[in-house]
Parts: structure tokens; sequence; C-alpha cells
């Protein structure tokens, strides 16, 4: 992981169960079948630099299977205004195999304190955007007229 829990995870709450889960059909294939909930929380983390920072974290969680794949929404304590920006292609996804498909184009969101943490918020499988790190992808520099077309289509 690119980044660690320091402590309790408070204001724990579920926000979708089973089907209302939109890859939950992933999560079965990737870790096996069971009572699927995705959770959000708040927590303190720390990033591989050493630094710690407050941060709503989501994660699928199963009874039997334990909790899976953690995703900083947000950083709390630093919020920019974000913005679409531009699409990378993601060449890793060892650590979220059920948000990431390798080889796949996903649109960014600018977030200028994330990359201070070598961080980049990206759509996923989910629809949502999350923080993930950015050795899992490389930019897809990709020339407007097909740029368009992807946007269009998504």
């Amino acid at each position: 992981m690119k980044f660690n829990i320091v402590g309790k995870i408070e204001h724990s709450k579920t926000i979708a169960t089973g089907n209302a889960i939109r890859e939950i059909a992933r999560l079965r294939r990737v870790y096996g079948k069971g009572r699927w909930r995705k959770r959000t929380g708040i927590a303190e983390v720390r990033f591989e630099d050493g630094s710690i920072r407050c941060a709503e974290i989501h994660w699928y969680e199963a009874t039997g299977i334990g909790k899976k794949e953690f995703k900083i929404k947000f950083l709390l304590d630093y919020m920019t205004p974000m913005k679409k920006a531009l699409f990378v292609i993601c060449i890793e996804n060892s650590e979220y195999p059920a948000s990431l498909e390798k080889r796949k184009i996903y649109e960014t969101v600018l977030d200028s304190d994330a990359e201070k943490h070598g961080q980049i918020r990206v759509i996923d499988e989910s629809g949502d955007d999350y923080l993930y790190p950015s050795e899992c992808f490389i930019d897809a520099n990709l020339p407007e007229d097909i740029r368009a077309a992807v946007i269009e289509a998504a």
C-alpha cells in the first residue's frame, strides 16, 4: 500500500450493500461471494514520505472475507477545488483489482495536494474519484479529437 491507516477509523458507516455496489460482480469474482458492503469513515493516514493527514476513506467489506481496497476519497484537512483534467492508463492494479483494470484508460481529476504525496485522483470502476499511487498509471497523451470522443463516450 502507498499509505497506512493510523489509529482507529471513526464515524464509519455503510454507504452501499449488495447489488447497490456498482462493481459487485467484480468484487465477487476477485475476492469471492460474500455479504459485501461499501463503507466510509474518517481516519488519519500516513504516506510514504512520513506525513500524516486526516482523510475520508472508503473500502469494501464482507463477512468472512474482511476489508479490502482502502481508498482515499478526500484529504479533509486541505481540500482544493477540483476540475476534470487528463487521461491516464492503468499499468498496475495489484492492490486494487476490483477498482482498476490494467491497460484501461481512466479520467483524472486535478488535485495538486494529492500530487505532493505521490497520489493521483482517478475516476475508477465505481464511477467515483479516489486517490491512487501515481506509479499505477502513465499519461495517455491522447490527441484532442480522440480525447473528445472518449469524453463523449463516458
